[in-house]
């Protein structure tokens, strides 16, 4: 079946456990890039289920052997293309207007996983570079096989990976971060384990069973004592110590 607009992002419980929700990046055929559509099913799916009560945690996966490559660059160009040639266009919302909305809801996705009430889990079983390793870096927790592998490639071609910077600076060592940003080079799933940009790299038979039994466990936990305490921990990170208790 070829992918439509409409199946960019499926969201589904777990057969097995209700209580886990499913988000699952679908566009294996475009190694799942961020584009502007994507995004936006992102974010609505993101949205609706933080209003649903009888999800407990949220599991953030991917099809394809790439859990995503970051934004569409192919998009982008085509947006600054267009903007280029103003006279072309009399659409209800200019190329720029689009090209400032893509990276708009790119923070808005990760802020509201960030600010989510509820834990957001990554399973990643391939490849997350530039704003796709913005993802990972955004969720709760993650996990990855071990042949996965983790990048911020803008400078490779002449450009830095800003954004994906807020999210990795936030979740690694600011050395570690800047290494990734700086050179652009790829990093192991063992690697990425140890800066601690993901929680576990695992064989990749081990992987689905791993956060299937992760996220069970969470799912049995108070979704009142989480909702409560997990946006008390990302706001006190942010305080001096004597304001922090």
């Amino acid at each position: 079946m070829s992918t439509t607009s409409s199946q960019l992002v499926r969201y589904f419980t777990r057969s097995n456990n209700s209580r886990v929700g499913v988000i699952e990046l679908n566009n294996p055929s475009k190694r799942n890039a961020l584009s502007l559509s994507t995004l936006h099913q992102l974010l609505d799916i993101i949205r609706k289920v933080e209003h649903d009560g009888s999800v407990r945690v949220v599991l953030l996966q991917a099809k394809g052997p790439s859990f995503s490559s970051g934004h569409d660059l192919s998009e982008i160009r085509h947006f600054q293309k267009e903007a280029m040639e103003k006279s072309k266009y009399k659409e209800e919302q200019s190329p720029k207007e689009k090209l400032n909305d893509l990276f708009c809801v790119c923070s808005d996705v990760m802020t509201s996983i960030i600010k989510s009430t509820k834990p957001y889990v990554a399973k990643v079983d391939g490849v997350a570079t530039a704003a796709g390793c913005q993802l990972v870096a955004s969720c709760d927790l993650a996990y990855a096989s071990i042949g996965s592998k983790f990048s911020t490639p803008g400078v490779n071609i002449g450009l830095f990976c800003s954004t994906p910077a807020v999210a990795l600076c936030r979740t690694v060592h600011r050395k570690a971060a800047l290494d990734m940003l700086l050179t652009g080079r790829m990093i192991s799933a063992e690697e990425a384990a140890r800066i601690g940009l993901i929680n576990e790299s695992v064989p990749e038979q081990k992987l689905e069973d791993r956060v299937d039994e992760l996220t069970d466990l969470i799912s049995t936990k108070s979704p009142l004592a989480i909702a409560e305490g997990k946006p008390v921990l990302a706001t006190q990170l942010d305080l001096p110590l004597h304001e922090a208790y």
